[in-house]
């Protein structure tokens, strides 16, 4: 006798962001039964937001954030969304510190920026941010990953790109 077979289950806990207000409300993303169904914290408890067939959804993630897209429609969760507030912090204190020539204060916004990258990324895995991808993909729907290893190699690919055109218009303007 066959056991029948078994549908994945997981749940992604984080933060469901709001365009209108720029907010962010607990949420949680499940997987199970063959479904992906996004609860929501409300006054009165969890509500259910939205429940459809897991081949009816894309599942897309880069960094600590999870985005469903359901009809068009993409309802993004953030696994630590304070993180957002400190990167902006952290960036203002470094680019501050550019401007007055600091390079204390600078490193201490690139290492506070690290800290709070490596911070959100340990919020996604202890979200369920890994098992909801993969429990989500065995049920059907569509998904793509973005780390924070492709997204670090993009940005320093893109500031050396930024010092290797600099330098190029520096050499043929001073050459010419």
């Amino acid at each position: 006798m066959t056991t029948p077979a078994q549908h994945p289950y997981a749940v992604f806990s984080g933060a469901l962001g709001d365009n209108a207000s720029g907010q962010y409300v607990p949420a949680r993303a499940e997987v199970s039964g063959g479904a992906v169904t996004l609860w929501v914290a409300s006054p009165s408890g969890w509500t259910r937001y939205l429940s459809v067939p897991a081949h009816e959804t894309v599942v897309k993630s880069a960094a600590q954030r999870i985005t469903l897209v359901v009809g068009g429609q993409s309802y993004p969760l953030l696994a630590d969304p304070s993180s957002v507030d400190r990167a902006i912090e952290f960036g203002a204190a470094g680019a501050v510190a550019g401007i007055i020539d600091a390079p204390k204060v600078a490193l201490s916004a690139d290492v506070g920026r690290s800290m709070n990258m490596a911070g959100a990324a340990r919020a996604f895995h202890i979200g369920g941010g890994p098992a909801f991808i993969a429990a989500a993909r065995q049920s059907g729907a569509k998904s793509s990953r973005l780390g924070y290893g492709p997204i670090l190699a993009i940005g320093c690919g893109a500031g050396l790109a930024i010092v290797i055109a600099v330098t190029a218009i520096t050499v043929l303007v001073l050459g010419g």
